[in-house]
């Protein structure tokens, strides 16, 4: 027995519909905060103009004077690694410190000047606790999980719904009829917009799983040929950092004089070796990650990969997060993805209030029928 049309469509309505006033909101957030985050960069940029460095033609410093400077700046905390991001840019010191990332701390690689944690670093590290758990812990975490699959839900109630009779016509999903009002005026905003955005959306929670639920990120990796990676110890189970970073370092520049990021933990690995990871103007996306391993006491190179050398689904899974934050298009592709993520509260919005108008609506039909069937009130002199 077939279901009708219509049945299923006053089904998977009501289903979108409750989706959107469960985890709608919660989307709203999770939305706007990562089109937040993939501002960072640009909006940190502008409020620390001062903390770049000038090379003046002189060489930097060795890397462990920027450690002891940081380490004097913060004598109570200890240093976990370095991030280098050109001759041009300061030097980025993670120091340890509450949660389990710790913030920057910028240092002039020229002077060893420690120019202080970068404005604004606080408000985005704020963001991405809100965009990654609502800043409530596991809890969060859960509830930013089952929203990300709502919104799968959405997307694939929201094409059967909207689904027009043209429907090889591009006009037909995706022109918007600016002539519109009232109610109509929403739905417009609400699906059309939403046809817009639908593959940023889709890519976007699809990806997003990947950080929400271990039995997906295991799926993939297992569908990827990748194992998953050893346990990073939290914070007060790091190893004791090297005596000495300078050796590996010169080891990595001279190997390397065309790389334009790097970044290097002072612990150690299993090896005993310190790993290196940097890009080159080659690097296809901001994850994109080469390494070298070196030992600290002689400088000999112990082991070296590269992102073009790793197996596909390894490449695969390194692609992730650029796939999330669009910056696997580079510039064009973050800032579109930002933006897509920032008007994630229209939805909601335009849902709830397309909701509201439609009881009115409703309610005044009920008023509209009453007063029809009503007997009249006929009064005689």
């Amino acid at each position: 027995m077939s279901v009708k049309p219509t049945l299923l469509k006053r089904v998977l309505f009501r289903l979108h519909w409750l989706a959107g006033i469960t985890a709608g909101l919660v989307l709203g957030v999770v939305g706007f905060t990562g089109g937040l985050m993939g501002m960072e960069e640009p909006v940190l940029a502008l409020l620390n103009a001062r903390v770049h460095a000038q090379a003046d033609g002189q060489a930097a410093l060795a890397p462990d004077r920027w450690i002891a400077a940081a380490r004097a700046a913060y004598p109570q905390q200890s240093v976990r690694s370095v991030a280098w991001d050109g001759a041009d840019a300061a030097v980025r010191v993670r120091v340890a410190g509450e949660g389990a990332r710790g913030f920057e701390v910028a240092v002039d690689p020229y002077t060893a000047e420690v120019l202080g944690v970068p404005r604004g670093s606080a408000f985005f590290a704020t963001v991405e606790q809100i965009h990654r758990n609502l800043a409530v812990g596991p809890v969060g975490k859960q509830i930013v999980g089952a929203s990300t699959i709502s919104m799968l839900v959405f997307i694939a109630t929201g094409i059967y719904l909207r689904w027009p009779r043209r429907a090889r016509s591009p006009s037909a999903w995706l022109r918007m009829n600016t002539r519109a009002n009232g109610r109509g005026f929403w739905w417009q905003l609400h699906a059309v917009v939403g046809t817009w955005l639908l593959v940023f959306y889709f890519v976007a929670a699809a990806t997003g799983l990947w950080w929400s639920y271990d039995v997906y990120r295991n799926a993939v990796n297992r569908i990827a040929g990748v194992s998953p990676a050893p346990r990073r110890p939290p914070a007060g189970e790091a190893k004791t950092p090297v005596a000495s970073l300078d050796a590996a370092w010169g080891t990595f520049l001279r190997q390397v004089p065309e790389a334009t990021r790097a970044s290097a933990a002072l612990a150690p690995g299993a090896d005993g070796a310190i790993e290196i990871r940097y890009q080159t103007p080659a690097s296809p996306h901001d994850r994109a990650w080469n390494s070298i391993k070196v030992d600290p006491a002689d400088a000999t190179i112990v082991a070296r990969e590269t992102y073009a050398e790793l197996p596909r689904g390894r490449r695969f899974v390194a692609s992730l997060f650029p796939l999330h934050s669009g910056s696997f298009w580079g510039t064009p592709g973050r800032l579109l993805m930002a933006l897509s993520a920032l008007l994630m509260p229209l939805f909601p919005l335009t849902g709830l209030w397309m909701w509201r108008l439609r009881r009115r609506n409703e309610a005044l039909r009920r008023q509209h029928a009453a007063a029809l069937s009503a007997p009249l009130d006929v009064r005689t002199a």
